[in-house]
């Protein structure tokens, strides 16, 4: 079936559900489902809209992505993140890409669509989801006349219901492709690993338009309500958590270590959680403990990627926690064993399955991984060789099946949750005229798992400074990829062809942790 097809059996079921909360406005699975079937319709009706095209979603949290994600999927085409932390000519990049043609938006970016506007792309409507726009009719206005039951269609499983833009290099971001099976099969194996039940009350803070909203669906085929937040703030997480009595929260690292030092955590009721899931990057040993004595056993840890969808491995409190009350600390540092419906394995250069305790690449075998990358064969067929996805991380899997991730295979920087490619701010660097060569690579930071350092060496005579580099790469990169320091270095290291040396700069950084990523 289709994810929204879920939804409508347990709508016709619990119409008076609490589907979501979003401040004061509470909305039941009936009134959700009018929406969902309300914004099916004038898709359906939108002259210009290919079957099957791309429709975006860029906006902050609010329970109508949820409402636009289902809707999108019952009128058969296929909905896709616009990330808000990226540029406008980096997101204009993306829409071009990914071939879409209707964007939804929250007025908050209403600026950045505007210059969107003024590039040419495929996209021929805009439609702003909270307020009235100048740059497009408000949602509310755009549905008028569509509140209709929107009928039935057999579903195509083979079908393309998401894309997730990955990032990119120097050229057109990847987009990973995930049909209605995948999706449905995403579903089914986080009801099942996750352990959701009816009642259950999910906490949302990461944005919903992204993998946050993929955790959210599994709810909302066993009634479940989604209390939405706008960003993280930790006073009204921890007044949420104990008014609304939420049994399930996504919080990366970073967001965990902000609520341990949060002044009167210790006085706040975590009796109600269930399950407080973790990601993203790599959690200390220590602060994994803190935040354990802190919430309970509740604190389970993931490791997938957008191309899977679904969790790959999974560390769940049984797993890190002895009879005895004491903690494992190896499975600590581990990122799980691999989940019951996942075949993981590590695996050589060769393609050769390695022994329990070498290192080797992580690849893995899951019926929600995406089919392909969009419009992009070439890194399709390099991504699914041997019979497996290959996640280009590497890890040692232990005798008794937990793996630990040790390092990167690519260059790749994954800095508070999101996917950084260095070679993308490098050529931006370079741009600047007293740029002779430039590194960025990861560093270790307490926060954000890793952060964006740029190395560089200046010609002979020239000058520059750290404010000089960064402003340069945030007016054409945004704040999230531009790097959060600069070191200035004489000479760069290089091979004897005098191909810059990047690990020698990584390694540099990273010297004495217990960890590489």
């Amino acid at each position: 079936m289709r994810i929204a097809d879920y939804f409508e059996r347990t709508a016709a079921y619990s119409p008076d559900a609490e589907f979501a909360v979003f401040g004061d406005w509470r909305i039941t699975y009936g009134e959700a489902r009018k929406t969902v079937h309300a914004i099916a319709t004038a898709l359906s009706r939108v002259e210009k809209l290919t079957p099957g095209a791309a429709v975006g979603i860029y906006s902050s949290n609010d329970p109508r992505v949820s409402m636009l994600q289902l809707g999108i999927n019952r009128a058969d085409f296929a909905w896709m993140g616009v990330h808000d932390r990226n540029a406008v000519a980096a997101n204009a990049q993306v829409l071009d890409f990914m071939d879409c043609e209707l964007v939804f938006f929250h007025s908050k970016y209403e600026n950045e669509v505007g210059q969107l506007k003024s590039i040419e792309s495929k996209v021929h409507t805009w439609i702003c989801v909270d307020a009235i726009s100048k740059e497009g009719p408000s949602l509310e206005s755009w549905l008028e006349g569509n509140f209709e039951e929107f009928p039935y269609k057999p579903v195509n499983l083979a079908g393309i219901a998401c894309l997730v833009p990955t990032g990119g290099t120097t050229g057109p971001s990847k987009g990973a492709v995930h049909t209605h099976y995948g999706l449905e099969q995403c579903m089914l194996n986080q009801i099942r690993c996750y352990r959701t039940e009816e009642g259950a009350r999910l906490l949302s803070i990461a944005p919903l338009s992204h993998a946050a909203g993929m955790f959210a669906l599994s709810f909302y085929s066993s009634a479940g309500a989604n209390i939405v937040m706008t960003g993280f703030d930790p006073d009204e997480v921890l007044r949420l958590i104990e008014k609304e009595k939420i049994t399930h929260l996504f919080l990366p690292p970073t967001l965990i270590n902000v609520l341990l030092v949060h002044p009167g955590v210790e006085k706040v009721d975590f009796s109600s959680l269930r399950m407080c899931l973790t990601g993203s990057a790599p959690t200390a040993p220590e602060k994994f403990k803190e935040a354990v004595k802190l919430f309970g056993p509740v604190l389970w840890e993931g490791y997938a990627q957008s191309e899977t969808n679904m969790m790959v491995t999974v560390k769940r409190p049984e797993d890190y926690i002895r009879p005895d009350g004491s903690f494992d600390e190896s499975v600590l540092r581990s990122a799980g064993k691999p989940a019951e419906y996942a075949h993981v394995e590590i695996m050589d250069d060769e393609g050769n399955i390695l022994p329990r305790g070498q290192r080797g690449e992580i690849v893995v075998r899951i019926a929600s991984q995406m089919v392909g990358y969009y419009k992009n064969p070439d890194a399709t067929r390099e991504v699914s060789q041997h019979g497996f996805h290959h996640t280009t991380d590497i890890g040692i899997m232990d005798e008794a099946g937990f793996i630990t991730i040790v390092d990167r295979k690519k260059d790749m920087i994954v800095s508070g949750a999101f996917n950084i490619f260095p070679s993308e701010i490098e050529k931006v660097i370079y741009e600047l005229p007293g740029v002779l060569d430039c590194v960025v690579v990861g560093v270790p930071h307490e926060k954000w798992g890793e952060a964006v350092k740029a190395v560089v060496q200046l010609k002979a005579g020239q000058r520059s400074t750290e404010e000089e580099v960064q402003a340069h790469c945030r007016a054409q990169l945004g704040g999230m990829k531009t790097p959060k320091s600069v070191e200035f270095w004489e000479e760069l290291p290089r091979s004897a062809v005098g191909k810059l040396l990047r690990r020698v700069v990584r390694d540099k950084y990273w010297q004495g942790h217990w960890r590489s990523v």
